[in-house]
């Protein structure tokens, strides 16, 4: 201190005043530092310089309340429709109450109505119209006749009808001699029996005998065989042909002789006999036709 100058001397006691205010300014400082946390049941380390302690009792953690169940997973969010291409030229929705354009399937159709075997006879009585063509040899020839018919199956097996058509023109005697003609006809009627020979569920042959005449009994009769087609349908509609083949017989023409003197035999004479031909197609309808039959699964061997 001696040797201290005074200029040494103010600052040394300068110092010593200015040491506890800096002490005093480093205690918040400090205080702003908390010693690190320790676990609850540890116990905390004393520092190396200072002295040891009694030893503390360590306190009996209390149990911890159990944990509240976890809540369950979200459902997952409903995954949206894809959203269809976007229209182009040309394209154009699908009608009211039909499905969206895509690759589906229809479902198969139904399968076709069965009827039993003998449905096609079984629909009887029956009524037809009919459009017939006429062809005596000797007597008259006309292509286009109206008329009708009806028929009737017997034990499903025996065809009976009856027929009644009109001729649409004027028909000529053509057996006639020097112009003496016998008078034109005016309708004809015809009988037929057959035996159904074929029989399905929609069809029939029935082949069998037929005998045809006019209203004039100068042309005679035509007798031969007769064969009907038809086809039924589920409904009981009739549709058919029929043909007949046989030979005209009988009837007279006029003469057309000049009785002078006894040359002449008579005023008639009978007619020849020649071939004839009844040809006619039918459409009508059959009553009491059976109902289909139920409908079965076909076992998948059959298909």
């Amino acid at each position: 201190m001696q040797r201290m100058g005074p200029m040494n001397r103010v600052i040394f006691g300068v110092s010593l005043l200015c040491v506890p205010a800096l002490a005093r300014a480093q205690a918040p400082a400090a205080a702003s530092f908390p010693p690190p946390a320790t676990d609850p049941g540890s116990t905390p380390s004393a520092p190396a310089s200072a002295a040891p302690s009694a030893p503390t009792p360590t306190p009996t953690p209390a149990l911890a309340p159990a944990s509240p169940p976890a809540d369950p997973a979200p459902a997952p969010a409903p995954v949206a429709a894809p959203t269809p291409p976007a229209a182009y030229a040309g394209y154009y929705p699908p009608p009211p109450g039909y499905p969206p354009y895509g690759y589906y399937y229809p479902p198969p159709p139904p399968p076709p109505p069965r009827f039993a075997d003998d449905a096609a006879v079984s629909s009887t009585p029956f009524v037809d119209a009919v459009i017939a063509g006429v062809d005596w040899k000797h007597r008259f020839s006309g292509a286009l006749n109206v008329g009708v018919q009806a028929g009737v199956f017997l034990s499903g097996r025996v065809r009976l009808t009856a027929k009644l058509v009109f001729p649409t023109d004027t028909l000529h005697d053509e057996g006639s001699a020097y112009g003496a003609r016998a008078e034109d006809p005016s309708l004809f009627y015809a009988f037929s029996a057959g035996v159904a020979a074929v029989r399905t569920s929609n069809f029939v042959m029935s082949p069998g005998l037929m005998f045809a005449r006019s209203d004039v009994n100068d042309y005679g009769s035509m007798l031969g065989l007769s064969l009907p087609l038809e086809w039924v349908t589920g409904s009981g509609l009739r549709i058919g042909i029929e043909g007949g083949l046989g030979r005209a017989i009988g009837g007279r023409s006029g003469n057309g002789c000049n009785d002078v003197g006894g040359l002449c035999a008579g005023p008639y004479r009978d007619r020849e006999g020649g071939s004839a031909l009844w040809f006619q197609f039918h459409l009508g309808f059959g009553f009491n036709h059976p109902a289909p039959l139920p409908q079965y699964s076909v076992p998948p061997s059959e298909r």
